[in-house]
């Protein structure tokens, strides 16, 4: 199987689905990464004393780190707007989109869900992007999105994020065997280790509480929503 996942900053792909990327691409299948931007907004750790330009640069390092990590097959980083995707016309990211699906010709595509967990407008945009982008297709991949179950949600107690609502959730992956990999690439990105310090202190222990990866299938919509453990499924 081939899958594509889509993100719009560097880090999303590992804080997000990293096990699950790590499994398939351990396993047999390809994994190939876009992401929108550099992540040159950010405001954690360095992005209080360097520039744009040079944060852009680390978190493109970090990246590219990560994808190695999670032994990923592929990666293209682009340079849309960190922090204002929901500003751009849409034919911006679509053109990326549609590109990398009809390069890749993926079986599957990986993004946020809709409400992009943080509630982060470029979360939020891409995944929208990817959506249209899917359904334009003749023959298009299935697309499964990403978040957290309401139980993860609950135990993050440091800030407010949005699940999965649970009668969304199809698809739920047991990653366990696989968040060394995880956790490999979360220390590549160096620049989000004051986000990474908190979600430690997670309540019930960080490998129950990442042991396990949640996703909605959007596209096409399944007729019977089960929950299934297999992407290829």
């Amino acid at each position: 199987m081939k899958i594509l996942a889509v993100f719009a900053h560097p880090d999303d792909e590992t804080f997000g689905p990293g096990g699950t990327l790590s499994r398939y691409s351990l396993t047999g299948h390809t994994v190939r990464l876009a992401t929108l931007t550099h992540g040159e907004a950010g405001s954690l750790g360095p992005a209080k004393h360097l520039t744009m330009r040079e944060l852009g640069r680390l978190r493109a390092e970090e990246l590219r780190c990560a994808a190695k990590e999670l032994h990923l097959s592929g990666l293209n980083l682009y340079h849309l707007p960190d922090g204002k995707l929901a500003e751009l016309p849409a034919e911006h990211g679509l053109t990326i989109i549609r590109q990398e699906i009809n390069t890749f010709l993926p079986d599957a595509l990986i993004t946020f869900h809709a409400a992009g967990i943080s509630g982060h407008p470029d979360h939020q945009t891409a995944a929208r992007w990817c959506l249209q982008a899917v359904q334009e297709q003749t023959n298009p991949p299935r697309m499964y999105a990403y978040g957290i179950s309401s139980e993860q949600a609950r135990r993050i107690s440091h800030r407010k994020l949005t699940p999965i609502p649970d009668d969304e959730i199809t698809h739920v992956i047991d990653v366990s065997q696989y968040l060394d990999y995880k956790f490999s690439a979360i220390r590549c990105h160096q620049s989000q280790s004051e986000a990474w310090e908190k979600i430690q202190a997670v309540e019930g222990g960080l490998a129950s509480h990442l042991r396990y990866e949640h996703f909605s299938q959007v596209w096409p919509i399944p007729e019977q929503k089960r929950r299934m453990d297999r992407l290829e499924d």
